[in-house]
């Protein structure tokens, strides 16, 4: 193998495995939920503490990844990868000592911020490959990333009954080797004259896909965030059970976004979309309705088609449309809006499982959604983004 095919097979690696780091942010600790509620009392409502737990380094992903994107254009990509990787380790472990609640929030506020910047790194790496072949790697990416997640909720919650609600934050450490392949793959950054050309261009004509994207984020983190307290409520309480069913949903994800480049070739990005949001309302109101073990993991099956395919494809608009010189820009503004929709999602959730209780609030969600794949098709929601998008690159 020639160096430069050994070089592009690691910078392959790379783009593929941000997601999957990222992955792990709330993930890892979804079996762990039940147990850190009860490990913090203090925290008054423990379920949401917990929740919180899992969902605040969202909002330093929203932050972390238009920021990254951001330095990325000025000082280059590599240097901001090496950072965040470094930053990534050392926050994802530090759980396993953390005294207090405080230090347990303000850990996870940094790993969010660094994976935000390792997801724009990533993915703007991924727009340096054109045509079926950025499909595919962007399909091999939210593959990546579902099976990562399937691996952190099926050994998260085997080392949560082994050692507590801090075993599952050792998996952090498997962006390790990332960080090490990183430094001899990943190049350099633009040159000055970039910098300033990139000043020119807007991300503005991208807001509806921003916008779509927050929304059917909300449903994606469904099972993740939710589904732990669904499990609880029908009386499933083991956390290694817990994320063996929910692996089912991460199983599922994985095997859709591997299928989106060849889904590609047929569908367009607008009917891709609507059976994302259909395939996230029907699993939703599946799990409402759920009675046994075999139910369940139905639900969580149809939610993980929707759930795998998201992200693809609205990476593939943004990279598809985005001027050059603010590709990580735009990409990270696209990223800010899948983690403000899992931020939303327990804040969305709390007064609905108040009012209807966990399985109520599924049924709310499952039928919201299921409406809203009909009006993206009778709307054409994703043809009028990529009209936008193509009109703002025309502009620009």
């Amino acid at each position: 193998m020639t160096s430069v095919n050994a070089n592009t097979l690691g910078k392959s690696i790379v783009v593929v495995s941000g997601p999957s780091l990222v992955a792990l942010i709330p993930m890892a600790v979804a079996p762990a939920m039940p147990a850190i509620a009860s490990a913090f009392p203090e925290s008054g409502d423990g379920a949401f503490f917990a929740q919180m737990v899992m969902a605040a380094p969202a909002i330093m992903v929203m932050l972390g990844a238009p920021i990254g994107g951001w330095v990325s254009d000025r000082v280059g990509r590599r240097i901001v990868l090496l950072t965040a990787l470094a930053l990534f380790v050392a926050a994802g472990i530090f759980p396993v000592l953390a005294p207090s609640a405080i230090s347990l929030i303000v850990s996870r506020l940094v790993l969010g911020g660094a994976g935000g910047a390792i997801l724009t790194s990533t993915f703007a790496l991924a727009g340096d490959y054109v045509g079926h072949a950025r499909e595919r790697i962007l399909g091999f990416a939210g593959a990546g990333a579902a099976s990562c997640a399937i691996i952190a909720m099926t050994f998260g919650g085997r080392l949560v009954d082994a050692f507590g609600w801090r075993g599952p934050f050792i998996l952090y450490l498997m962006a390790v080797p990332v960080l090490l392949l990183s430094f001899f793959v990943v190049s350099g950054g633009p040159s000055v004259r970039e910098a300033k050309v990139a000043g020119k261009h807007s991300v503005r004509g991208y807001i509806p896909i921003y916008a779509l994207t927050c929304v059917l984020s909300i449903g994606l983190f469904m099972p993740g965030i939710q589904g732990p307290f669904l499990l609880n409520a029908n009386g499933i309480n083991s956390a290694a059970t817990i994320g063996m069913i929910l692996s089912s949903y991460s199983l599922t994800a994985a095997f859709a976004a591997a299928c989106y480049g060849p889904l590609r070739r047929v569908l367009t990005a607008n009917s891709v979309l609507a059976l994302a949001a259909f395939s996230l309302g029907a699993g939703s109101l599946a799990l409402a309705a759920s009675g046994s073990v075999a139910q369940l993991l139905a639900g969580c099956i149809v939610t993980g088609v929707g759930a795998g395919l998201v992200e693809p494809v609205t990476v593939s608009l943004i990279l598809g449309r985005a001027h050059p010189d603010i590709r990580q820009r735009a990409v990270g503004f696209l990223l800010s809006s899948v983690f403000l929709g899992q931020f939303l999602n327990p804040v969305v959730l709390s007064p609905l499982r108040a009012a209807f209780d966990v399985h109520g609030a599924f049924v709310a969600v499952g039928f919201v959604f299921v409406v809203f794949s009909v009006l993206i098709l009778s709307m054409g929601i994703g043809k009028s983004s990529e009209a936008a998008g193509a009109a703002a690159s025309a502009q620009n």
